[in-house]
């Protein structure tokens, strides 16, 4: 009985390891995927954008749905939004300009960064 556990748990995690290292790209895509995985917990419906990590300007939204963040921008820095450049995203508020650049991660979310 124990030898046939100790098979089954073996070939678990051979499976696994595989399956993690076929991954391995996507998974780490961004480097350390927890701040991320814990940013992505977090979205709901009220919250439609979560910080990865503020002090950077680095925030997550599922895929498409980036209209609140928007908001959220235009009224952080005093911007409007202007146009759309590829994965670019200009805002100009007169003189005043920023960039905010998005990447598909992981199919599902889309990561957004703020760029001054």
């Amino acid at each position: 009985m124990k030898k046939k556990i100790i098979i089954i748990c073996g070939t678990l995690i051979i499976i696994m390891a595989i399956c993690i290292g076929l991954k391995w790209p996507t998974i780490f895509q961004k480097g350390n995927p927890i701040p991320y995985i814990i940013a992505m917990t977090k979205i709901s419906e009220e919250n439609t954008f979560v910080a990865v990590d503020e002090s950077k300007g680095i925030y997550i939204t599922k895929k498409g749905d980036s209209s609140k963040l928007f908001e959220f921008i235009e009224e952080e820095n005093d911007v409007e939004y202007l146009d759309q450049m590829g994965s670019a995203y200009m805002f100009s508020s007169g003189d005043d300009s920023l960039v905010v650049s998005s990447e598909i991660y992981w199919s599902k979310y889309t990561v957004w960064t703020i760029e001054d």
